[in-house]
Formats: C-alpha cells, sequence, structure tokens
C-alpha cells in the first residue's frame, strides 16, 4: 500500500503535467522538470521494510518440498575455467535479508547470500565461493561455511546441509553458465558454431527430472533466439541443464537442414508469498529464474557510439540520423562566456592516433580504475551513481569496435568529461525507431557538459537507461577565437548541476 501510495502520486504529478500541457513539447518540458526533482530515496525505504518481511519466507521456500529435486550423488564435476572466476570474481556484495531482494540478472553484477547483511563476511562467503569455483570440492567449502558462521555468529534460515548445497549448488552453476555464455557469444565462435542445443541434465541426472525440461533435449535454435532469452539454463533450483555449440556440418550429421522450431512458451500465474503479486511465469522455469545468467555481466547499454568530429560541423552523418528533431528546454544556459568562466582547461590529452582499438578502452577504463572485462558503479558530482563498462568499445557481437583513425585518441577528455563536468543536464534524445522508419523513440539522458576556457576543444558525453553516446569536438590550435556554438546547442533540457 504504502508503495502504491507513492507511484499514485508520481503518476498524478505526470498526468498533471500533461493534462495541462498544450502540445508535445510543454508535456515533454514538464515530465523532464519532474524528472529532476526524482531520487530513489523514499522507494528504497520502502523496499527496506519489504524485503525485511520477506525474509520471514527466505529460500526455504524453493525447497519446501524436500528431496524431490534433489540428484542421486550432490557432488559436482570439475569444470573449472577463466570465464566462470571472471565473472565471480567482478561481482560487488550485496548485503539482503532475504533471497527475493536480488532476482534475474541482479545476480550478474552483485554477490548474494540471503540473510547475510555484514559486508565483511559477504566478502568472505564470496572468497569462498570463488575458491570452490576453482577445485569444485563442496567439502572445502563446507568447512569455510562453518568457519564464517562461527567468526560472524550467524543465524540462519534452514538446516546446514541444505544450505552449504544451495549457496555452492547455485553459485557455481549461474557462474559456469555465465561463463560458457561470454565463449558462445565470442564472434569467432558464432561464426563457426551459430546453433545452440539444449541439454537436458548435462552435469548430473536428476532424480526426478522436469518433464519440460526433458522436452528442450536436443533441441537446436540460432545462437540468438529469442527463446534462450529465459530458457537458458539453469532454468530453476537444482537444474543441471547446459548448452553447446554446434556448426553447420554438426547439423548435416544430424540429418537437420536447419535449426528447430523455438516451443510456444506457455505462461502461468504465479504468486509471489513474500509480495502478493501474481506475474506470468514460462512453464518449467522457476520463479526469478526466467532469465539468462550472465546476458548483463558486460552489456549495461545499448552500444551507441557516435565518431567524434572536427570543431565547426559536428553534425556527422550518423549524428544527423540519431540528432533530436525538436529541442526540449526547460532552463535556459546562460551564455558562453559564462560557461567560460567557469571552465577550466583539460588536463587530459590525445592519445597517439594508430592505437588498437582495446587500447583505447583501457585507457578510458583506467581512468575509473577497471580493466576490460570488468565494471562497477560510479559516482559522479552530482551524487548520481552511473554504471561504467566498455560497452563503449565494442559492437552489438561484443567485439571490440574498430574506430576512424583520428577520432579515438579523445577519450581520454571524454573520461575527465564524466569524472569533471561543466555541466550536467537532462534532456531527451531521440533515437530512430527500427521498426518504424522516419519515426523516434525517445530517453531521458544524463547530459555530461565540458569545454576547454582557451582552446576550441569540447567533450559531450551522454548517458541514458539504454544509451551510451558520446562526441567531442577538437579545432584547429591556431584559432584565435574559439567557437563553441556547436556545444552551446547541445546545452538543452533540464540543467541539474554546473561548476560553481
Amino acid at each position: 500500500m504504502a508503495a502504491a501510495r507513492h507511484f499514485t502520486r508520481r503518476i498524478a504529478g505526470v498526468r498533471e503535467a500533461l493534462r495541462e500541457a498544450v502540445d508535445f513539447d510543454a508535456a515533454a518540458q514538464a515530465v523532464l522538470a519532474l524528472s529532476a526533482t526524482w531520487t530513489p530515496d523514499a522507494l528504497a525505504a520502502l523496499f527496506v521494510q519489504a524485503m525485511q518481511l520477506a525474509a520471514l519466507e527466505g529460500r526455504e521456500a524453493a525447497f519446501a518440498d524436500g528431496d524431490d529435486l534433489l540428484f542421486a550423488e550432490p557432488d559436482f564435476t570439475r569444470q573449472e575455467f577463466r570465464e566462470q572466476i571472471d565473472f565471480l570474481t567482478q561481482k560487488r556484495g550485496m548485503p539482503t535479508q532475504a533471497w527475493t531482494e536480488a532476482m534475474r540478472s541482479d545476480h550478474d553484477r552483485a554477490f548474494v547470500v540471503a540473510g547475510v547483511t555484514d559486508m565483511a563476511m559477504l566478502e568472505e562467503f564470496q572468497q569462498a565461493i570463488i575458491e570452490g569455483a576453482k577445485t569444485y570440492d563442496i567439502k572445502a567449502f563446507a568447512g569455510e561455511f562453518d568457519r564464517i558462521v562461527e567468526k560472524y555468529g550467524w543465524s540462519y534460515n534452514g538446516g546446514r546441509n541444505w544450505r552449504i548445497r544451495t549457496i555452492f549448488e547455485t553459485n557455481i552453476r549461474t557462474s559456469y553458465m555465465a561463463g560458457r555464455l561470454r565463449q558462445m557469444r565470442d564472434p569467432d565462435m558464432v561464426k563457426i558454431r551459430p546453433y545452440w542445443q539444449y541439454r537436458h541434465g548435462e552435469t548430473r541426472v536428476p532424480l526426478n527430472p522436469r518433464p519440460e525440461h526433458e522436452a528442450w533435449h536436443d533441441l537446436v535454435l540460432m545462437w540468438n533466439d529469442p527463446w534462450w532469452d529465459v530458457h537458458f539454463p539453469p532454468n530453476d533450483w537444482a537444474c543441471s541443464c547446459g548448452v553447446r555449440t554446434l556448426s553447420r556440418g554438426d547439423l548435416r550429421r544430424m540429418g537437420k537442414s536447419g535449426p528447430d522450431q523455438a516451443p510456444k512458451i506457455v505462461l502461468r500465474k504465479h504468486l509471489d508469498k513474500t509480495t502478493g503479486l501474481v506475474t506470468n511465469l514460462p512453464e518449467g522455469i522457476g520463479y526469478g529464474w526466467d532469465y539468462m545468467p550472465g546476458d548483463t555481466w558486460q552489456s549495461a547499454f545499448r552500444r551507441e557510439l557516435i565518431e567524434p568530429a572536427e570543431l565547426g560541423n559536428t553534425t556527422s552523418r550518423r549524428d544527423q540520423a540519431t540528432a533530436t528533431p525538436k529541442v526540449i528546454s526547460v532552463d535556459t544556459p546562460d551564455s558562453i562566456e559564462a560557461l567560460r568562466a567557469r571552465a577550466k582547461p583539460f588536463s587530459a590529452t590525445l592519445l597517439p592516433p594508430d592505437l588498437d582499438p582495446e587500447d583505447y578502452a583501457k585507457a578510458f577504463l583506467e581512468k575509473f580504475g577497471l580493466e576490460p572485462g570488468t565494471s562497477k558503479l560510479w559516482t559522479d558530482v552530482s551524487g548520481a551513481r552511473i554504471l561504467i563498462a566498455d560497452d563503449l568499445f565494442k559492437d552489438p557481437s561484443g567485439a571490440w569496435k574498430s574506430v576512424k583513425r583520428g577520432h579515438s585518441d579523445h577519450v581520454l577528455l571524454l573520461a575527465e568529461t564524466l569524472m569533471d563536468p561543466d555541466e550536467i543536464w537532462l534532456s531527451l534524445r531521440a533515437i530512430p525507431d527500427p521498426e518504424h522508419p522516419g519515426e523516434f523513440l525517445y530517453e531521458v539522458v544524463r547530459r555530461y557538459v565540458r569545454i576547454d576556457p582557451e582552446r576550441p576543444v569540447f567533450a559531450l558525453f551522454d548517458l541514458g537507461r539504454k544509451i551510451w553516446f558520446q562526441v567531442t569536438g577538437y579545432g584547429p590550435q591556431n584559432q584565435p577565437h574559439p567557437d563553441f556554438a556547436n556545444i552551446h546547442l547541445q546545452r538543452n533540457g533540464k540543467l541539474i548541476w554546473k561548476r560553481k
């Protein structure tokens, strides 16, 4: 009820703004102004209370029926490889009181042990799991479990053996499949083995197999078939299913001329007892398992790289394709002279123009204490937390993107713009609608603006829910009077922060 009132107030504010708006521009203006005043703090407080109540359920609900989901032998086949360890290592601890506080793809970046709220204890559990992924020795993990429990005096729900098995099994299986997903999606792998085959009971044969999982055994689909989005295993607690890649030759040897038809997804109603919400869940998929483990490990945004143009000609053909048809302004920016008075020179320099694409990515990420393959939440000067990852430098397949010669050398200026901007605006960016040519989809983005007061240099960085968009300008060094007209046009929307 409290959350309902929270959203009711916000929806009422939006409706009032739309009701009073005379046209689209006025409506967008009002929504931007509202968005700039919203923070997640109030809703976060409600969720804390809700999760405390949810702790009464715990993970025990998933295993309420006891041994009917267990296997003949609770041992593990050694499956160690680098991608699995990398996946576990990049996670950050997330204190929780109930397992429903972290659901689906939350686990791609958060390490969770239900009921553990102490960060130090959580870090020790994570290290024990990482070691477990190297050895697959559940007995060694059990010893670490006992040591950690005694050290921190943790009073947990459920029996000891069940707790050990659940924590170990869940983390090992999801991290293994996340590592496999990364291998299988490698562009070179996709070229030679573009088909994926579902394998029931790949690691162990369950005593009581799920009929749906058995029915999917040997199903062959293209690697990018949408069916995998919710059916990539594991698909429930203690699920031991897997996926393997196939080549075109493999299909011919199996007597197939192409992939199979994806099964029809049948939805059933599921009641979440911790929240009282009823959701639609695909048949054969456990609650909270309708996602692809590892899918969002490195994919934070839709990858949109706009190549930097020279100052004075900053609208490239691709830039024109994604330019906002109408400028929506809430606040009026002050003059360029005022902006220059607040600005300070860039300390970043241009990189050599002939480096490999990965080298430019490394240089950018290093400014945030990262390296390729890692990501983190970073707090900007306004207090907002944003996700930094290497997506900007990759194409949709995940390969390093080759950028035109002489353009990638601006990456350090872009990093400095994010870390030390002159202004941050909340703006609307229009994205061409892929399904309706000539039409646009709109997304609210945070726009970071930075200029050099003495040189014709500027940088612009847009960050949205799905978009990561950048453009820089670097004009002739001998230009006596820098022209910042192009960057001035991008200072629109709602101003939410500026350098004093």
